[in-house]
Parts: C-alpha cells; structure tokens; sequence
C-alpha cells in the first residue's frame, strides 16, 4: 500500500492465503517463483497516486506487494504432478512477519502448552506475556528462539492439544457551514453532503471514535477540544489507576512503547498519519481556525499501533480490544495489507459483539478487492474505497469495496497547528467513521446494526463499490426515530473470589458491564448487600467498568458471600446480579499454579526446567482482572498483571516477587528442576 508510480500489477494464478497454523492445516511453504505460476502484466488505470506519508515512507522495492494467485489449467497442473511439483497446493506468503515472537490461542480450559525449551542462556525466568481480553481463553505471545523461523515455531506449537492456533505476528500498514478559516477548501465535506446533514446534527461529545494509527497530535488546537478523556485515570498521580497496565492513560495509549501518551512521533518522515485521520473525523467546527472535521464536537480515542515498521497484529489487537472495552462506538483502521491473522479477527468480532462499528480503509493497490483487515465478511466491518473530485474512483484505489468517500486531496490536520493535504483510502475511511458518529450522535440509543444499514442503504451508487459513495444527509434521514431500545445488561463475569489472610485485604478485581443489545447505552447503579463490598463507583452507563474490593477487617476466619446488584434504568428492566465469596485464611494464601509440569510441595513452586507455568499471588482469583499487581523477576526484568505466565529456563532455586500498587510484597520461591 505505497506509491506505484511506474508500477507494472501482476496477476497469479490460486486465491492466496496467509492463514494461521492448526492441527487440521498446513503451512504455506516457500518456493521460487515460475512453478507453475503465470504472470500477466496490467497497467495501471491512473498515473497519480496516493500520496500518504506513512504508505510511502515504508516502501520497500525489494518486497512483492501486489500478487494474486490463480490456480493452473488442469493441464499445467497435471504436468506439474508428473514432474513432482505441487501446483499452487502450498501458497507463497510474502507478508511481513515479527521475528520476534509468534501468537499462541490456547483452547478453552486448557492448561498451558507442554513446550519446553533447553535454553540454559539469559535470564532464568522468562515472561510470558498473555494478550487474551477478559473471560477469553489465553492468547500468549511466545518468543522465538534465536535462529529459528516464526512460521517453524508455530507450526511445532500448533501441534500441542492445549492449542487452538498459533501464527506469525503479521505486520500492516496504514492504507487521509462552520467559520473555520480553511472549510472553503474542504472539497470532501461538500461531496458527503456534510453541510446539510450539519443541520441535523454536529456531534455529540458522548460519542467516542476510536483512531487505531500511529498517534494523534494531542496538542493541535483543532483537536484538542475534542479528544476524549478516561474518567477511570486521575492525571498526574503516576498511577494506574483503572488497572489496565497504562500509567495516566488519559486520552487513549501507546501499544508501541507500551505506555499511557498517545501522542504522533516526532521522529522520521512519516509522522501526522493519525492526526489526519482524526482531524477529518472530529476536527473542532465553527472556532474561527483551520478546517472542520465530520463531526464538530465528537470524543477522539487516540491509540498508537502504528510504529515505524507498521503495526504487529498483537499490538493492534489490543487497541482495538481497548477501544471496545472503553465505549468507542466506532474503530477506524486506516491500516492493512498484512497476512490474514486469526487474533486481529477475533479482536473485530469482539468489537463488533460490544457494539462497534470497524471502519477499515480498502487500500491504495488498484486492486479488484479491499485488502486484509477490510475483506473480513463481518457485521460490524465497512470497507472504504477512495473518490476523487469527479466521483468516481481514484486509479490507486481498491476495488469492491462496501463504501467509498473523498480519498484525493483531502485537507486535514498534521502538525500542531499545521494543515496538510493527503490522497489515499486512509483518507477515505474517517469520512465515513465520522458519519457514523454523527448518526449516533443524533440517535444515542441506535444498534449497531441499525447505524450500519443506514450507512449502506443510504449511498449513492457507484461503479467499483458494493453499495456506492456515502452521503451524510441521506444517512441520517434513514436513521428514523428514537428505537426503544433494549434496557437488560450483560456483565463479563457472574461471580468474583477474593482469598485474604487475617488482618489483610486482597486486591481490586473488576467487571466489565455492557448492554445486551450491542451499542446501546444503559444508565446503570449498583449496590451492595454486603458492608464488607466496597465498590468504587456506584452508577455509570453502559459500557463500563466496576471496580470490586473487600474489606475483611472485621470479618473472622472463613468463607464469606455476598452479592453486587446492578439495576439497569426503567421500571420493568431486570437486574443483574455479580456473586462475591471472600475466603480468610490464618495464613497468607498460597499462589495458585497452572501448568502441566507446575505444583506446589512445602509451600513452594516446582517446575521442570524449561516449561511454561502461570503463577497467581495475593489470593486473586486467576480467571478476573486485577489492579495493580507487577513481578520482579531473577535477572531483573519485571512483568505485570495478576497472573504470571513465564517460562522457567534454568535449573536451581529461585525467588519471584508480586507486587501490589501499594507496596506490598508477597515472596514465592520456585524449584526448577
């Protein structure tokens, strides 16, 4: 997805697939070119292409990037057979892989995989981190070891009974009537009869779009006024304080450098990338400077993905896992290209079952289909193809997308305070994320279904597209009235359990609660029946998160229950109940172990040398989310989260520390053996 000014396409024969490694599959293997392969020249329909600064800073001559594979005439391939070669049976891969590590999806229930390593080099304690959002099966991200492939390590990992999947980490790349001084230069807005759905509506600030990209100008005073803000984050404490790993996350994080600030990278040529994506999205309307975005007041969730190499499927599954899980109605992607990888389609069906909408740029190839993550046939996804000036669309832009919108020339935000113009489907996609928010912003309690058909049935035909050029008026005069709307609630957990020794008080767990019809908001309180049940915030809406601690000071030795009511709005709605069991123990509750070559003897850890073993401190149950909890580990590196996942390398005695966010320490020493 980069610039192709004197490309030639090549077309192959046999659809190519980059598909993860189980039981029941086989992996695509490398082989030179002209095994029965047939290649066909095409020229390019249009001479300009997409000028977007991060596509064209990672262009890499040296890599294949526009192939599709067609099988051989039965002829070709039978003399394939008889000279021994396999046609098209095994297709080339040539998306990017991490060399890194690989993705491992264990099955539900299943203990850890049983791979062992000999490994006697670095540290004797090596962290596993797990990726899996809440109540979902571990997702691990297993290091590979020097000197072997990704693509060998999971297919040995595949072959494991505790493993659904396991793949390479695939790379993507990203596919650009108010006063404002610069709208007469908006030729985009004009084209989606932006101005006319404006009286209607301009936004709401209640609704959230979350910018998967490579950060957001936090500064620039177009978009400032509208970025959205963590209620859950007090600023400035250097604390995590919603327990999600991110310090002072508090308009969006970095999946990139791991931390809280969101914020465009200053260094290299391709920077702003996400800005301008934001600013066509929700740049501030009517303050007298620069340009106005689709929506004139709107929540902008900046999340970083996006590095200098593009984006691991890792990193963007858990941003996009984050938006979903923080209220973002819609995800705009302006990403793709990559292998076709497993974990990224899941992390967009759990979006698309929390009610949001994943709107993914088609890609700037010219190709005659929209590329990986926007090909997904899910409900929740709308691709976007490009448009120019004169309607149809741009020659870079492809094809068979369900949507199109301005991609030619679209002026937009970049540097604090600064104004650039960008081509490509990256600039295609917000205008229609931005639609969408303005539909939800005039009809709150809409479904995520309704939002999606009001977008497609509403567009103006258009050759090259399913269903034609978005219009933003025409959407929101198909988004009909106030729906009644589905008022019941559904929560991630239905119990918790809490272990505490006497005279101590276990961590914080929380709960995510959602509406049971997806996208809705429902104003929501809880309560209590319990006083030893301290919940941190009393009421919200949907979707939310509840925060759970225990206060056993005055409670004696042994098992104690309760329950956490939790009352949706209106009078014949029916509540949901959270169970809470609070165990006290004489004595500082043992860590619980997972693991096939894990156990506990004497009150300490035995492993075999070389296994992977989860580890649980501070009598937390294994399965919730807890705050605030770290491991130092031997060799001086750290891990965070309630369980540890590590593999204990080296053989001998040795002493992890967990760490709660107020100090307290809790010692468990390992045997491996």
């Amino acid at each position: 997805m980069h610039r192709m000014d004197h490309a030639k396409l090549f077309l192959f024969s046999c659809d190519e697939r980059n598909t993860p490694y189980g039981k029941a599959e086989t992996a695509a293997r490398e082989r030179p070119h002209g095994a029965g392969d047939r290649f066909w020249p095409l020229d390019l329909i249009d001479p300009r292409f997409a000028r977007d600064p991060l596509f064209d800073a990672i262009d890499d001559p040296q890599r294949p990037r526009f192939r599709r594979r067609v099988c051989a005439g039965s002829f070709i391939a039978a003399a394939l057979a008889a000279a021994g070669l396999a046609a098209c049976a095994e297709p080339v891969s040539d998306a990017l892989r991490a060399s890194d590590a690989i993705l491992v999806q264990l099955k539900a229930g299943a203990a850890l995989p049983a791979q062992r390593t000999d490994d006697e080099g670095g540290p004797p304690v090596v962290s596993i981190e797990s990726l899996a959002a809440e109540d979902e099966p571990p997702l691990l991200r297993i290091p590979v070891p020097q000197g072997r492939s990704p693509d060998d390590v999971a297919r040995e990992m595949a072959l494991d009974d505790a493993v659904e999947f396991a793949e390479p980490i695939f790379l993507y790349e990203p596919s650009k009537t108010p006063d404002d001084a610069r709208f007469k230069e908006l030729w985009g807005m004009r084209a989606i009869s932006a101005p006319a759905a404006w009286d209607r509506s301009v936004g709401d600030r209640k609704v959230v779009v979350a910018v998967v990209d490579d950060g957001m100008a936090l500064n620039h005073p177009d978009l400032r006024p509208n970025l959205w803000r963590n209620e859950d984050e007090i600023e400035g404490n250097g604390k995590d304080d919603d327990g999600d790993g991110f310090i002072d996350d508090l308009h969006g994080a970095d999946f990139v450098d791991e931390d809280g600030d969101p914020s465009a990278t200053t260094r290299g040529t391709a920077r702003w990338h996400g800005t301008h994506v934001a600013g066509t999205i929700g740049a501030a309307g009517d303050n007298e400077i620069g340009v106005a975005g689709v929506n004139w007041r709107v929540s902008l969730m900046a999340l970083r993905a996006l590095g200098a190499d593009g984006g691991r499927a890792d990193a963007l599954a858990r941003a996009i896992d984050y938006a979903a899980d923080r209220g973002a109605r819609i995800i705009n992607a302006s990403w793709g290209g990559g292998g076709r990888s497993r974990v990224l389609e899941r992390a967009i069906e759990r979006a698309g079952r929390h009610g949001a909408l994943f709107v993914a740029a088609a890609g700037n190839d010219g190709a005659k289909a929209p590329a990986h993550p926007a090909n997904l046939d899910l409900p929740n996804v709308i691709s976007v193809g490009a448009t120019a000036p004169g309607g149809s669309l741009t020659g870079f832009s492809n094809r068979g997308a369900l949507l199109a919108a301005p991609g030619l020339g679209i002026l937009s935000t970049t540097a604090p305070g600064k104004y650039e113009r960008y081509d490509g489907t990256s600039m295609a996609a917000p205008h229609v994320a931005g639609i969408a928010a303005l539909l939800w912003a005039r009809k709150p309690r809409a479904s995520l279904r309704e939002i999606r058909s009001a977008l497609l049935d509403s567009a103006v035909e258009l050759k090259g597209t399913e269903h034609g050029r978005v219009d933003a008026a025409a959407a929101i005069a198909a988004i009909g009235g106030e729906p009644d709307g589905n008022a019941s609630l559904r929560l991630s957990r239905g119990s918790l359990t809490f272990r505490a020794p006497s005279g101590g008080a276990p961590r914080t767990q929380s709960i995510t609660i959602r509406a049971a019809d997806p996208g809705a908001r429902v104003a929501w309180s809880a309560k209590a029946t319990a006083s030893w049940i301290v919940l941190r915030k009393s009421e919200g809406t949907t979707p939310a998160r509840l925060y759970v601690k225990v206060d056993p000071r005055r409670l004696s030795a042994g098992a104690h229950r309760g329950k956490v009511t939790i009352q949706p709005e209106g009078e014949r709605a029916e509540a949901a109940t959270l169970e809470v069991s609070l165990t006290i123990e004489r004595d500082t509750p043992s860590p619980a172990v997972a693991g096939p070559a894990c156990s506990t003897r004497a009150g300490r850890v035995t492993v075999a040398a070389g296994s992977l073993c989860s580890l649980t401190a501070f009598g937390l149950d294994s399965a919730a989310r807890a705050e605030g909890v770290s491991w130092d580990l031997p060799g001086g590196s750290r891990a965070r989260g309630g369980n540890l996942v590590a593999r204990f390398v080296r053989r001998g005695e040795f002493v992890v520390h967990a760490i709660s966010s107020e100090g307290d320490r809790q010692p468990i020493t390992v045997r491996v053996e």
